[in-house]
């Protein structure tokens, strides 16, 4: 009898135990159907692909991991100091990025944390081989001579491109300090950026009236409106 009593009971734990467990897995599927994971790309919305290279700073070619930037811990509520990601991707054999070296080295001083009120945007230079045949010294070159501060990443080999989905140069694009992509200057329309708070792209003015958001006018749209050091 006492026998057929433990029976009962191992038999009774171990129903109990598959019914945890399959509470358990439920709620997995549960999580797994409702959830809305962030999609990897770079359009507003998405999570900006990582990537690593060597970078030339000025000093020489150092190990630059794009990751090491970003707070993920940020939220369009932050009030700390983590930095936005402006990026240039650059070709030195293109007519246009050598045009526009002047005003992006004015941009990248214009909007660090010492000139302006809003947060402060990093800027970094992806240079990629387009049009002629490169190297790392025409990189070194092109960066001293516009007299740039920021680092100019070496992605001769496309590497980054190809993740970034670049078809031409200049190209720009701002990520938010949680590695959200912001705006993209690449897009069919690039007159849109992403509102952090109600998750959901949103029209950006048009200050020149020329039908074209620059860099500088999506960092002053979005940088001071969705967070950062000061507002």
């Amino acid at each position: 009898m006492e026998n057929l009593y433990r029976s009962e009971e191992a038999s009774a734990r171990g129903e109990a135990a598959i019914i945890v467990i399959s509470l358990f897995f439920a709620g997995l599927l549960v999580v797994a159907f409702t959830s809305n994971p962030i999609s990897t790309g770079t359009q507003p919305g998405e999570r900006a692909p990582l990537f690593s290279g060597k970078a030339y700073d000025g000093n020489g070619w150092q190990t630059f991991v794009f990751d090491d930037l970003l707070t993920p811990e940020w939220s369009p509520n932050s009030t700390g100091d983590a930095p936005w990601i402006a990026i240039e991707f650059m070709d030195t054999d293109c007519g246009h990025c050598k045009s526009a070296a002047e005003k992006v080295g004015n941009w990248a001083q214009q909007y660090s944390s010492s000139v302006w009120d809003g947060p402060e945007v990093i800027f970094i230079a992806i240079a990629v081989e387009f049009v002629a045949d490169s190297s790392r010294s025409e990189i070194q070159t092109f960066r001293d001579s516009n007299e740039h501060t920021f680092p100019y990443v070496d992605d001769l080999d496309l590497e980054v491109v190809d993740k970034w989905e670049v078809g031409g140069t200049p190209a720009y694009f701002l990520v938010q300090p949680d590695g959200i992509v912001a705006w993209n200057s690449a897009q069919t329309v690039n007159s849109i950026g992403w509102d952090a708070n109600a998750e959901e792209v949103f029209a950006l003015s048009d200050y020149t009236g020329d039908n074209y958001i620059e860099l500088n006018e999506a960092i002053e749209q979005l940088t001071k409106k969705y967070g950062g050091a000061t507002q």
